[in-house]
């Protein structure tokens, strides 16, 4: 009889014999073309100067500065928690917020809680892996749809009566192609067919809309969605998350939702950090158009036709294969670029590829540098 240690062992033997074994790597001495750090916030020296300004200035209001004390149901909810989540809704032009302490918690939790028995959820084929497991632990029907195929959706959407509950579930800057779902044609859909949309904004909170408030905001569709998603670990270069919707909205998940209800809350730091956050994005358009011209001048530079399309700070360069992928991003790193490989299952196979990101620090020297190391071929 094997040993609990043996059948772990053995997995994680079959998975790198895969070339799918993860590790941790530090690469902070490496050219950053891996984070989701697009405006270089997490390294912005005037914000971290504000936040612990704002924090000193309000650490005698806090009866604990360390930590929460417990979930926000117990003991960890505090007039903080209130005043920041009300500034985030006004600044998406949302009428209520919650914040969870992830994008996954918030992710799982939402679509956990509100997909349910009797009602049918439409979800976009490359969603991300905490939305497809919120769905997992929902109650609805699920369908999947063609990545950003109107007709593929619609023909779905017929196949059931109009009475039936529906839920259309994308994002608006996928992860991993960098490109954008079609909004306005899927709030025609939505309305046509009685469903609700829930948008994650992760990718294009801080970056899109006037003030960084978003796509959907940028488009004036913020209304027409049921519920965002908005994430704190990208471009705000903090972490957190916060669903954006209704008051009723909010309240339900209060109730209902397992990882926000049975999770200690952020710490009062966590809070306020995010909270001085806000603030300062509302006056990052420097910083916002310094990204806009860092795409726009790696666009204009690359050659190869093993580029995507993309047109966001999502990049992709495909090298068929698992071990391929991984032996190039290996050599990309040794050549001083931090990058990683995306190998399949995470995408289709033969769609393994090499994941670029951009940041409004990144040099144009840089940019062209690895251009020219991922167009150069042995």
């Amino acid at each position: 009889m094997k040993s609990h240690e043996q059948i772990l062992g053995e997995q994680l033997t079959e998975r790198r014999q895969n070339g799918l074994i993860r590790s941790l790597n530090v690469m902070d001495k490496l050219a950053d073309f891996c984070s989701n750090d697009y405006l270089g916030l997490a390294k912005n020296q005037s914000l971290a100067n504000q936040i612990e300004a704002d924090f000193n200035l309000l650490k005698p209001n806090f009866q604990a500065i360390n930590g929460s004390t417990g979930s926000r149901l117990i003991s960890g909810h505090s007039r903080l928690f209130e005043q920041f989540e009300k500034k985030c809704a006004v600044f998406h032009q949302a009428e209520a917020s919650l914040l969870f302490s992830g994008g996954y918690d918030a992710n799982v939790g939402l679509l956990s809680a509100i997909t349910q028995q009797g009602q049918v959820v439409f979800c976009d084929q490359w969603l991300h892996a905490s939305l497809i497991d919120g769905l997992r632990l929902g109650k609805a029907e699920r369908k999947i749809f063609k990545h950003n195929d109107l007709g593929d959706l619609e023909n779905l959407l017929s196949e059931y009566p109009i009475e039936t509950p529906k839920w259309i579930v994308v994002e608006s800057l996928y992860s991993m192609d960098g490109d954008m779902a079609p909004l306005r044609e899927l709030v025609h859909l939505k309305n046509k067919y009685k469903a609700e949309i829930i948008l994650d904004e992760a990718h294009a909170g801080g970056i899109y809309g006037p003030i960084g408030n978003g796509i959907a905001v940028e488009m004036g569709i913020e209304k027409e969605i049921f519920a965002r998603i908005i994430t704190f670990g990208k471009a705000w270069g903090n972490a957190g998350a916060v669903v954006l919707g209704s008051q009723t909205l909010i309240d339900f998940l209060i109730n209902f939702a397992r990882p926000f209800i049975y999770s200690t809350a952020p710490s009062p730091q966590h809070v306020l950090g995010l909270s001085t956050t806000l603030d300062f994005l509302k006056t990052q358009n420097g910083l916002r158009e310094k990204l806009k011209e860092n795409i726009d001048f790696f666009i204009q530079k690359t050659k190869s036709s093993d580029w995507g399309a993309s047109k966001s700070a999502i990049q992709t360069f495909f090298i068929p294969g698992n071990q391929a992928v991984k032996k190039k991003a290996l050599e990309m790193q040794e050549a001083g670029f931090a990058v990683k490989a995306i190998v399949y299952p995470t995408v289709p196979k033969g769609e393994e590829r090499i994941r670029v990101t951009l940041n409004s620090l990144t040099k144009k020297e840089d940019i062209l540098a690895l251009i020219k190391n991922m167009e150069t071929h042995e």
